[in-house]
């Protein structure tokens, strides 16, 4: 191929941002950088509540039939790649690589799923279909060894049509800048020591909190022990079940913490409370690759996380579900310090696998990729 390579992603970018939605965008940006012609298609463009984000090659679009076709017809391109929980986008990125088969050029079609989610929240009507989409599409990545061999074992994707693949990009320069958090947030960060820092959504997964945020309010309990100046900043990206917030504040309120955690939602980037912690806490008991623990890698500043799945080296590992072994780990982590730059220098991202797997996917040979250099580090 010897055209300005064009390529299709479809994601979501409501605020706040979680994982998967930094991601795409970091991608879109990444992949501009690199000389690729990139367009988002924001597929929760429209809930109610959720602000647009406004940005170059961000396009709204609806979640329903016509609407992803008319993304496609729109901006003809090489290769879709889909980063949503969204069964319609999966059947039709599906059914468009049977159709164009046999096309001298076919769009190429390739779907991340980010965690196991994909698969718990499908409707059961729906799933023969969706697995025989995925069967059908180019290039399927997992973020975790676990979905990868449910792909293979369950759904039934050939092997040479599947990968893992973490989904870490390094962000914007604008994601690291503290005077984006507000005045009274950065008084508490401030006035508190040792920092913990999580965040995550207010929701159930197989009956638990699904983002541990009662281990930490327990463990914080623990810690305060030690560190009487102790402070927990958990910044909340979506508040699925409000009743569950209430029994939280209720619980720090029990243990008599509620002082020294605080809990901000709608921040335009985490990071600057990533970056300024002593130490991250992410505490599932589901997950995929987790961001945000390469996030604050990247940043220097340690990360402790359930071992619900496979973490990156550097991880600092506890038990799942398990608020002492917590307290236990991050008291050793607090008591060990941050992360110097011989560590962090070394974060792996994954903007070059990604453009391998894209080049391999429209025929482009071994170091052609579109020229350009990125500006992130």
């Amino acid at each position: 191929m010897t055209e300005t390579p064009r390529v299709l992603l479809f994601g979501s970018v409501p605020m706040p941002h979680g994982g998967i939605q930094q991601h795409t965008i970091r991608l879109l940006d990444y992949l501009q950088h690199q000389g690729y012609e990139a367009r988002l298609a924001d597929v929760l463009h429209w809930r109610a509540g959720q602000a647009v984000v406004q940005a170059p090659g961000i396009a709204p679009c609806g979640n329903w039939v016509f609407a992803i076709a008319k993304q496609i017809h729109d901006f003809q391109p090489h290769l879709i790649h889909s980063h949503v929980y969204r069964w319609r986008i999966t059947s039709a990125l599906g059914l468009l690589s049977h159709v164009t088969a046999q096309d001298p050029r076919p769009i190429r079609t390739m779907l991340t799923i980010h965690g196991e989610s994909f698969f718990t929240i499908l409707p059961a009507p729906v799933r023969p279909m969706v697995y025989a989409a995925l069967r059908r599409v180019d290039h399927v990545i997992a973020d975790n060894d676990k979905l990868l061999n449910f792909l293979h074992e369950r759904v039934g994707v050939s092997p040479d049509r599947c990968s893992i693949q973490g989904a870490f990009l390094p962000p914007r320069a604008d994601e690291l800048d503290p005077a984006t958090l507000p005045a009274d947030l950065r008084a508490f960060m401030a006035d508190h020591s040792p920092l913990l820092a999580g965040n995550g959504a207010v929701a159930t997964f197989a009956g638990e909190d699904k983002y541990g945020i009662d281990l930490i309010v327990r463990a914080t309990a623990r810690l305060r022990e030690t560190f009487p100046r102790i402070g927990v900043v958990f910044c909340v990206t979506a508040l699925s079940e409000p009743d569950r917030m209430e029994k939280l504040r209720a619980l720090a309120t029990e243990l008599g913490v509620q002082d020294c955690i605080r809990f901000v939602a709608n921040l335009p980037s985490l990071l600057p409370v990533v970056a300024a912690a002593d130490a991250t806490i992410r505490a599932t008991n589901t997950d995929g690759d987790a961001l945000s623990v390469h996030e604050s890698l990247m940043l220097g500043t340690p990360a402790l996380a359930s071992d619900v799945v496979t973490r990156p080296a550097l991880c600092d590992k506890f038990r799942n579900r398990d608020a002492d072994d917590l307290a236990e780990v991050a008291l050793r982590v607090l008591q060990r310090g941050r992360h110097g730059p011989e560590v962090t220098q070394h974060i792996h991202h994954a903007g070059p696998e990604l453009l391998g797997i894209y080049d391999r996917l429209l025929g482009r040979g071994p170091g052609s990729a579109a020229q350009g250099q990125s500006t992130r580090g």
